[in-house]
């Protein structure tokens, strides 16, 4: 059986970069800003996840912007939080559920 890494994953227009370290999301930046045409660097953060998860670290840019460090962010819907191991939180999943049971509801008079 073969292992397989993808430090790349898309969605339309929605991107995801995966890279075992800071050093190496700059090289993988570079790449894009290389062969990229449009880029909306405003909309992009970056996110880390394991042991150094909270640390910050040196400015990590895109096309000359400073991306933003992030504790959470949303990619597709599904919103995943910074921690020692990649988490996904549903909270906000639950309140669209529940708001939309409610309206339901009141609509059927329940």
């Amino acid at each position: 059986m073969s292992l397989s890494c993808f430090g790349c994953i898309v969605y339309a227009d929605d991107e995801v970069l995966l890279t075992h370290s800071v050093e190496a999301l700059r090289h993988m930046l570079t790449i894009c800003e290389n062969f990229a045409v449009e880029f909306n660097s405003n909309k992009s953060v970056f996110m880390r996840v394991g042991e150094r998860y909270n640390s910050l670290c040196e400015p990590v840019r895109l096309f000359g912007t400073v991306l933003q460090q992030v504790q959470q962010m949303k990619y597709l819907g599904v919103c995943l939080v910074s921690d020692k191991n990649l988490k996904c939180d549903d909270n906000h999943l639950k309140v669209k559920f529940y708001r939309a049971f409610n309206c339901i509801c009141q609509e059927q008079s329940c």
